[in-house]
This record gives structure tokens, sequence and C-alpha cells, in this order.
């Protein structure tokens, strides 16, 4: 039977633990590793940590986007469409919870996660981690191996900016260390191909997993990241014939240290369908769509990029503040419609107050602008908050 721990050195035990790893991918958003409720077994080699955040927000638009929890600048409406109607929602479907297990073996720790919040269908749970680490090898689902979350800001938009990238998916990883200052790792992950397709019997599909790899140096004035993906994504045209159209992209991120309390992170990627990675663009079917004229269907080109300047104890307090701005976009089809999207810009101011250990909250104001092949564009403001009470 598992008992609470109370002895002080055996959580600092725990808690070195998790600091050492170099596996684990920890988002800005998520609760703190020294949160949560400790349990140990009796003979002290197997551990288990409970932690869980209740989370509430909400915004306000102004015009533009309505009723949506990520400020989304693919979703934002050009045209007649388009209304100035002022609109407010609130929710806490992005509680979570969470459950960590170590156990020590003769071979070296052995570690597992499981963590869910509510936001599946009907506001039920949905699979956010579930992974295991053996020595230098990690399996199971959790962030991509081909992204940088060191890079991202805090912000108060789930999803974050707009461009970036914070896919989760199921994969296999081996991570090694080089020296003190950097490291590498790759991976084999689960396909998913986003595509466009007018009819289900166009068959498209991936021949084997996305090949993820990337290399992080690091230093005192921060880090660098340089990652990539390949994808083997393939189609059946309208003749029945397969096309075989491999997806190739690249990320170049990091963050600086300027200063005592200033930093500056940043984030640039292209690639050639890589859209299901790169945050608005995911799931919207621009890995891949069909081109009416030839019966087949055709490969997306995707970039984007953000800078932000992140400021921690503003005002001598523990208030942080994040300035964003950004671009997104994608190289157009001639077969296209005008009213296909081409690119958006953005731009995103927040403040977090750390009012008690484990409480804070949040207030962000973002603007974005998207732009359709044929030269329209809209715009959407919106003024967004939340309150976090992590356990």
């Amino acid at each position: 039977m598992a008992v609470a721990i109370t002895d002080s050195a055996l959580i600092a035990q725990d808690l070195a633990r998790a600091e050492a790893d170099t596996l684990r991918d920890e988002h800005p958003q998520d609760v703190s590793e020294r949160a949560g409720f400790l349990f140990e077994t009796p003979d002290q080699r197997g551990q288990l940590r409970i932690r869980a955040s209740i989370r509430l927000n909400g915004a306000y638009d102004f015009n533009g986007l309505q009723n949506t929890d990520a400020f989304d600048t693919y979703q934002i409406p050009v045209g007649p469409v388009v209304t100035e109607q002022a609109r407010f929602f609130l929710q806490a479907t992005q509680s979570r919870i969470g459950f960590e297990l170590s156990r020590a073996t003769s071979g070296g720790l052995v570690f597992g996660r499981i963590e869910a919040d509510f936001r599946g269908a009907g506001d039920s749970f949905r699979l956010r981690h579930a992974f295991g680490e053996y020595g230098r090898v990690l399996a199971g689902q959790t962030w991509s191996t081909f992204t940088d979350l060191d890079a991202l800001p805090v912000t108060v938009d789930f999803e974050g900016p707009p461009s970036s990238t914070t896919v989760r998916s199921p994969q296999i990883r081996y991570t090694a260390t080089a020296s003190d200052t950097t490291s590498w790792a790759v991976a084999i992950e689960a396909p998913k191909a986003d595509v466009s397709s007018p009819d289900s019997s166009e068959a498209t599909f991936q021949g084997f997993g996305d090949l993820t790899a990337r290399a992080k140096l690091t230093s005192d004035w921060g880090h660098l990241q340089i990652s990539a993906v390949i994808r083997t994504l393939a189609a059946n045209d309208r003749e029945g014939n397969t096309d075989f159209l491999p997806g190739l992209g690249g990320m170049l991120s990091g963050r600086s240290q300027v200063s005592d309390v200033d930093a500056v992170l940043f984030q640039f990627l292209g690639g050639v369908a890589i859209s299901r990675f790169v945050g608005s663009l995911g799931g919207k079917g621009l890995d891949l769509i069909y081109n009416p004229t030839t019966g087949a269907y055709e490969r997306m080109i995707s970039y984007g990029g953000f800078i932000t300047w992140n400021r921690r104890r503003l005002l001598g307090r523990d208030l942080e503040t994040n300035v964003t701005g950004g671009i997104l976009g994608v190289q157009n089809r001639s077969f296209q419609p005008d009213d296909a999207y081409q690119s958006s810009q953005y731009l995103s101011a927040n403040a977090f107050w750390l009012f008690t250990e484990g409480g804070r909250v949040g207030i962000e104001g973002s603007w974005g602008r998207r732009v359709n092949k044929g030269g329209d564009s809209g715009t959407a403001t919106r003024l967004s908050f939340a309150a976090y009470f992590d356990f």
C-alpha cells in the first residue's frame, strides 16, 4: 500500500530525478514540475505523483472571431460573413489531471506519465500524454520531437502563437547528450495525413511514420535548436495511380537571455506537406490538396514564424509579460478559389501574475488579420483572460 511522503529529503530526491531527465518536454502552460502530491511505495523504490490544474478561461471578442478558445487566424472571417457584434464566452474545459509514476530498477529508472483534459466531445476526457521512459528511450504519446517548447512564450490563448508547433503524437524517441551543452533526438511518429479531398474514395495514406529529429545547443545565454521532419505521404489519383508525395520541413528556434529579467524567444519554420505540424494550419487539410483539373493531389508549402519579448518580475513583482508578433502562410495553387486562405499576421501582449504558490491569473490582448488568395482580408480583436489553480 502506498503512503503519503512527508520526508523533505525524499521529495527533493524525486525532484532531482525529474530535473536531471532529458527526455521529457515541458510546455510553458504545463503544471509546474514542483507541483503535485507525492506518494511512495513501502520499499521506497516506486513513486506516484498526482498533478492537477483547475483552469477557467474566457474571452471578449470585439470583432471577427467568435466563441473559439484559440485565437486561430485561419478562422478569421472575410467578406460579407464578417460580424462586428461583440461576443463573450467562459469555460473550464482546459482543466486537467495527470499521473506520473517511477520505479527504480536494477537497470535504471522507469518513468511514465498519463494526462488528460476535458476537451473531448461533449466536454469528455481527452488524452494528452501517455508515455513511458527507460534509459534514453521514450515510447508513447507526447509532444512531437519536431517541437521546441522552450522557445514558446506563456500565453493566455490555449494554442499559443498561430505559427507555433504544439503537436502531440504517438512516437518512439531516442535522445542522446553529445556534451554538457549539446543534445540531439530522433523519433518515428504516428502518420496522420492532413488532406483536402472531394471524394472519400480518393485514398491518401502514409507508407511509413513521420521521421523527426532535432539538435539543441544550450548555454548561459539561452538555447538554439534546429528541427527537421520527413514525411512519406502518398495518394491515389482519379485514375487509380499512386503518387508518392514526400513531405519535408525544417525549423530554427531558440531563446536568448538578454538580461536577468529579459529574454527574446523566436521560431521560424517552413516546408512542404507539413501543415499538420504548423499551429493554426493543422487540421485544415493543407498537407495535400486535390487538383480538379488533373485529378491528382499536390503538396502545399507552409511557412511561419514569431518573435517574443519576455520580461519576468515586471515592476519588481511576480508579474511576467510577453509581447509577440508573427506571420503564417501558405503558397497557393492556381486552381484554388479566391477565398482560399493565403496568409495572416498577428500581434499579442499579455501579463501573468503569480498571486500565490500554484495560483496565477493572466490577461491578453490579441489582434489578427487574414488575407485570402484574391486579396480580400478580415481582422479580429480579442481580450482574453485565464485563472489557473495548480495542485
